[in-house]
């Protein structure tokens, strides 16, 4: 516990999204909207299938053939996670990604917001649910990756070792880190004996660094 713990709270990606959940938080305080807290239902329900959807179709895509910016972000963002799943480094998005994600997050919200009639202000309800989400999701990967650290729970077990077949066994299936929800609904919670062991499951389009 102690290594998750200094790791995760040294690391900028981290000390990033805890300054925005703060300034977030007095934002909601300032204009009283704590009344809104459904909103935070949302985030809530949609967070397994978003976390699916990302890592399977944002973080698994194809990496492109043109050496390059983008090339080179889509390494870092996760391709070289798979081939070296113990670094540190590669265990937590970059600063950029998060933002950007956050950015499209509040699009979002402000969306949903805006069709139901509320003000554009309440989108600061589910963008600190969000935060709050991501920050546990930051810790609960990175606990999957420290050897040292031992799951107290059945879940927590469970979770742990479906991350690890995706990452060691099969790289297509078992896509949620916080929760297998998504997988379960979607038909991709597998284990080791469901599904064949994948040549790529490190070389992630081929990458060998």
């Amino acid at each position: 516990m102690r290594d998750i713990f200094r790791n995760y709270v040294t690391h900028g990606s981290v000390q990033f999204l805890f300054a925005a959940l703060f300034l977030c938080a007095y934002a909601i305080h300032d204009l009283a909207l704590w009344h809104s807290w459904p909103w935070v239902l949302v985030v809530i329900a949609s967070a397994p299938f978003f976390e699916w959807v990302t890592h399977k179709y944002t973080l698994h895509r194809p990496l492109t053939e043109t050496p390059g910016f983008w090339r080179d972000y889509q390494i870092r963002l996760h391709h070289g996670h798979h081939l070296h799943p113990e670094r540190r480094d590669l265990q937590f998005a970059p600063i950029s990604a998060i933002i950007i994600m956050f950015i499209q997050l509040y699009l979002s919200y402000a969306l949903m917001v805006w069709l139901v009639g509320q003000p554009h202000e309440t989108v600061l309800m589910p963008l600190l649910a969000s935060l709050a989400y991501y920050l546990v999701y930051e810790w609960v990967h990175l606990a999957h990756h420290t050897q040292s650290y031992k799951p107290l729970t059945v879940w927590g077990r469970g979770l742990r070792d479906a991350h690890m077949r995706h990452h060691f066994h099969n790289e297509n299936y078992n896509w949620g880190i916080t929760n297998g929800l998504g997988d379960v609904l979607l038909g991709t919670w597998k284990g080791t004996s469901d599904v064949e062991k994948s040549a790529t499951a490190k070389k992630l389009s081929g990458f060998e660094g």
